[in-house]
């Protein structure tokens, strides 16, 4: 059975998910974007791969780190899944690399809750919120998620929410410097300008209106049943509960405010809502509904990438 394969941790878990991403990111390639073939073209591709790796490699650290899920493969497994169902978001551009940089961040936002350097982690994850800013600039709002943190784990001396003022201030600063040099400032601040949109005409229907709604219904389930267990146990993880389901809806808010609704911007819905599932899969305990949820999963993949053919 499928969904018990996912229950442990052993290389053949990560080579079967490896194959399973390789052969979405590939079908993202030649049935969704479908590039003018080149060389150069082939070695970014590979190259991209390698980008890749390092996020699942961060997911994976920020998981396990801070005990946000079990010791098995469901976040792995869900991740890709999720790069399957919004194949948009396997294409190297600004939302992709501001997401990237977003991973850095959470990697030190959600390790607040140690005591092990918190203003340096306080720093660090403003910092990083800046830099992806410059990419695209709602991931601004994350700097709201840093506070949070602060707060949730209460490290909330006025010095710590000042230090990642401090760190998300210091790339604008730099890259406003780099520009005032190359006389281009107006290229800057057009970066950082919040433009919305309601408009939903241009996206594809199937991810949005049934994919969307579908996970936003799973991942509130999990919330609450998940909710109704922490209760029940250690106060450790109500804090970092509280984050995810505060990063949840900020991805949210973004996903229905931002201009770009072309997929590429469900991104940043996929760490919560991973970490979600994955807490989800722990707590059934019937055989048939892990394997429904499995295999559903694998089917709305299919549904989403025919949803692209002509």
């Amino acid at each position: 059975m499928i969904a018990n394969f996912f229950n442990k941790t052993k290389p053949i878990q990560a080579i079967f998910i490896s194959v399973l991403f390789l052969t979405f990111y590939l079908s993202s390639i030649f049935l969704i974007e479908k590039p003018d073939f080149s060389i150069i073209l082939l070695l970014k591709k590979v190259g991209f791969l390698f980008v890749f790796l390092i996020i699942f490699f961060l997911i994976r650290f920020i998981n396990r780190k801070n005990q946000l899920s079990g010791q098995d493969s469901y976040v792995q497994l869900f991740l890709v899944l999720m790069f399957g169902l919004f194949p948009q978001t396997m294409f190297i551009e600004d939302i992709f690399i501001a997401h990237f940089f977003l991973l850095l961040s959470f990697r030190r936002l959600y390790s607040i809750r140690s005591f092990k350097n918190v203003k340096q982690k306080a720093f660090d994850s403003g910092f990083w919120i800046g830099v992806a800013s410059l990419f695209y600039v709602w991931s601004s709002l994350f700097l709201l998620l840093a506070f949070i943190a602060i707060l949730v784990y209460k490290k909330q001396e006025i010095r710590n929410t000042i230090i990642v003022f401090v760190g998300f201030i210091t790339p604008l600063f730099l890259a406003f410097t780099y520009y005032l040099l190359t006389d281009s400032s107006l290229l800057f601040f057009d970066k950082l300008i919040f433009e919305y949109s309601f408009n939903f005409d241009n996206v594809s229907l199937f991810n949005y209106l049934i994919l969307a709604n579908f996970i936003i219904l799973i991942v509130v389930i999990a919330i609450i049943l998940v909710k109704l267990k922490i209760n029940t146990l250690s106060n450790d993880l109500k804090p970092s509960w509280i984050l995810l389901v505060s990063h949840f809806l900020i991805a949210i808010y973004i996903i229905l405010f931002s201009v770009e609704k072309v997929g590429s911007e469900f991104l940043f819905l996929f760490f919560p809502t991973i970490i979600f599932l994955a807490n989800l899969m722990q707590l059934i305990t019937n055989k048939i509904i892990k394997e429904v949820i499995v295999y559903g999963g694998f089917l709305l993949v299919l549904g989403s990438f025919y949803s692209f053919l002509p």
